[in-house]
C-alpha cells in the first residue's frame, strides 16, 4: 500500500448518506453520528477492502475536529516522519523512559486527530512504543498546571484485535487503551441490498473519470454483480468496474466486461441447513430468484429513464424487443402512461 505522511485537513469528502441503505450500515452510520462528536478513540474492524478508511473519514468529517489536521500513519509500511517514528518506536532512541516534558513533539498537532491505518500490522516493539506516548499523553493530562495534549485517535484492522490478543498477537495494554468504541464493518456479501446502490455510483463515477459518457449495467451484468462473493470488498468492486468502462465501446456494461471469477460465485438462495459443499462452484439458479433480480433490475432502469426515453428507446437500452418490453412492462405493474408517451412524442 503507498505511504502517505501528511497532515492535512479535510472537509466535506463524505456523507454517511453516501455508505449504502442496508440496515447494517444504517447501524454503523448511527453509531458515528453518537461518537464522531465525542474525542473517544474509535476502533473500525473489518476485512479488507471493505472501506474502513472511507467510514474513517466520515467520523472525522462529522467530529469537532474537521477543521484541524487530519495526520494519517499506515502501520503496514515504515514510517518516515519524526512524529510516526516516535510514536511506533523505529528510531534508535525510542520514548521509554523519557519525562512528559518529551511529548512536545506532539505540540504541533495539538487538536489533531491521528489516523492509525492497520494497526494490526504494527511490530511488537511498534505497539510498546504506541503504548507508551498514550499512557504519557494520558498522565500528562492528569497533572495540572500544564496544557493539556489533545489528540484524538482513529483506528482500522482487518483482523480482530481481540483475538490476536488471545494468540499473544497484539499488546493486551494498548488493545485495551483503543477498545473504547468498535464499529464493525460487514463484508460486501452481507449488504445484498447495497450491492447495486454502490456499483451505479462507482458506474457514474468511473465514466465520468474516463470521459466515457453515461453508462449503465445490463440485466445480466446486474444478476453477476449480485450473484458474486466478492473477496475483494468494495476494493474489488471499484476495480471491476473501472476495468469495464475502460473496456466498454458501448453504453451498456456487460457480464463478460465484468470478467468475474466463476469459482467465486455463490449462491445466495439455500434452504436453512443446507450449504453448498466446499470448494463446489455454485451460482445463482433458482429462477424465482433470476426472475427477483430481473424484476428489480427493470423496474429501476424503466422508471428512472422513461420520462426521457421512448418505448423503442427503452427497449434497445435493455437489450430486447418492443413487445418483449410490453411484456415485462405488464407482468411487473409498470404500464406506460399516455401522458409519458406525449411528453416525449412533444
Amino acid at each position: 500500500m503507498h505511504h502517505q505522511s501528511n497532515t492535512t485537513t479535510h472537509s466535506g469528502s463524505f456523507t454517511l448518506q453516501q455508505l449504502g441503505e442496508s440496515e447494517e450500515i444504517k447501524h454503523i452510520c448511527n453509531q458515528i453520528e453518537q461518537v464522531a462528536p465525542t474525542d473517544c478513540a474509535v476502533l473500525l474492524v473489518g476485512e479488507t477492502g471493505t472501506g474502513k478508511s472511507t467510514f474513517a473519514r466520515c467520523v472525522f468529517e462529522a467530529s469537532k475536529r474537521a477543521n484541524k489536521p487530519l495526520v494519517y500513519m499506515n502501520c503496514a509500511t515504515p514510517p518516515e516522519t519524526s512524529i510516526e517514528a516516535e510514536l511506533f518506536g523505529h528510531h534508535k532512541k525510542t520514548i521509554i523512559g523519557h519525562s512528559d516534558t518529551n511529548l512536545d513533539y506532539l505540540i504541533p498537532i495539538n487538536g489533531a486527530t491521528v489516523f492509525i491505518d492497520e494497526i494490526s500490522e504494527l511490530s511488537a516493539d511498534g505497539q510498546a512504543n504506541l503504548l507508551e506516548t498514550l499512557e504519557l499523553v494520558e498522565n500528562h493530562n492528569s497533572l495540572g498546571g500544564k496544557p493539556a495534549i489533545d489528540i484524538r485517535a482513529i483506528v482500522t484492522s482487518q483482523h480482530d484485535l481481540g483475538e490476536l490478543v488471545q494468540q499473544e498477537k497484539f499488546n493486551k495494554r494498548l488493545f485495551f487503551h483503543l477498545n473504547i468504541f468498535t464499529i464493525h464493518i460487514p463484508p460486501l456479501r452481507d449488504r445484498s441490498s447495497d450491492k447495486l446502490l454502490i456499483a451505479e455510483k462507482l458506474l457514474a463515477t468511473a465514466a465520468d473519470k474516463y470521459g466515457k459518457g453515461k453508462k449503465y449495467f445490463s440485466p445480466t451484468a446486474i444478476q453477476e454483480i449480485n450473484a458474486y462473493h466478492w473477496p475483494g470488498n468494495y476494493r474489488e468492486l471499484r476495480n471491476t468496474i473501472e476495468r469495464a468502462v475502460i473496456l466498454s465501446q458501448t453504453d451498456a456494461i456487460t457480464k463478460d466486461m465484468l470478467s468475474l471469477d466463476p469459482n467465486t460465485f455463490m449462491n445466495d438462495v439455500v434452504e436453512p441447513g443446507l450449504a453448498p459443499a466446499k470448494g463446489t462452484v455454485t451460482m445463482l439458479q433458482d429462477n424465482r430468484a433470476e426472475d427477483l433480480s430481473l424484476e428489480d433490475y427493470f423496474r429501476h432502469f424503466v422508471l428512472e429513464h422513461q420520462d426521457q426515453l421512448t418505448e423503442t428507446e427503452l427497449a434497445q437500452k435493455l437489450g430486447i424487443s418492443r413487445k418483449c418490453l410490453w411484456e415485462r412492462r405488464n407482468k411487473f405493474g409498470l404500464p406506460r402512461l399516455k401522458a409519458q408517451q406525449k411528453t416525449i412524442a412533444g
